[in-house]
């Protein structure tokens, strides 16, 4: 059960990749807010679910393609 108030705007670009989105609905109440994104992929309540827009990997764990993959070289 999501204790947010979670946003139904399947239009936005990043709602596969935002919790308001995709977290599950209460089985009693939930609570939906309208969140303007005026123009933005993103709005400002943008909350990351873990699940990257670019490798579609979960738990910050990405694919050597990513852009967003980290590569930290010790010597």
């Amino acid at each position: 059960m999501a204790d947010v108030a979670k946003c139904n705007d399947a239009l936005c670009p990043s709602s596969k990749y935002c919790y308001r989105f995709t977290a599950p609905a209460s089985d009693y109440w939930q609570s939906y807010g309208i969140f303007k994104r005026e123009g933005k992929d993103k709005c400002d309540m943008f909350w990351s679910n873990g699940i990257c827009q670019y490798c579609h990997q979960k738990n910050d764990i990405h694919k050597i393609s990513c852009p967003t993959k980290k590569i930290q070289i010790t010597l």
